[in-house]
Order: C-alpha cells, then structure tokens, then sequence
C-alpha cells in the first residue's frame, strides 16, 4: 500500500498569505464620516436649545398668569 502525499493546508507560506489579506480588510474598513458627526452633535445642541427655551418660556408664562391673578 503507498500512502498519498496530502498538501499542507497549514503551511507557513499560506498563513503569510492570509495575514496580508486580514490586513489589507483592515484598512478597508470605512471610518465614519467626521463632517457627518459633527452636523448630528450642531443639531442634537440645538434641540436641545429649543428645548430649554419652551420649557423656559412656558415656566415664565405660567408665573406671570399666577402673578396677575393672585393680585
């Protein structure tokens, strides 16, 4: 009986080779969009602006209608 030579599956040479490829996916990988982040962060600010002036707006309104009315 001969035994078959089975190739090396495991070798050195195709480890090489697939450690190249993972780090050529590496610097693939899309970064996110900076100009984006900042237009979220200047909106999600204002909201929260917008926010803070209603609920300022409304508190200020209500205690000038129980000045008037409690005079």
């Amino acid at each position: 009986m001969s035994t078959q030579y089975k190739e090396n599956n495991f070798s050195t040479a195709s480890s090489l080779i697939s450690d190249k490829i993972t780090k050529n996916n590496i610097n693939k990988i899309t970064r996110p969009n900076i100009d984006h982040l900042i237009k979220r962060i200047i909106v999600e600010r204002r909201r929260e602006r917008r926010n803070i002036t209603v609920l300022g707006v409304v508190c200020l309104s209500i205690i000038i209608i129980f000045v008037f009315f409690l005079n």
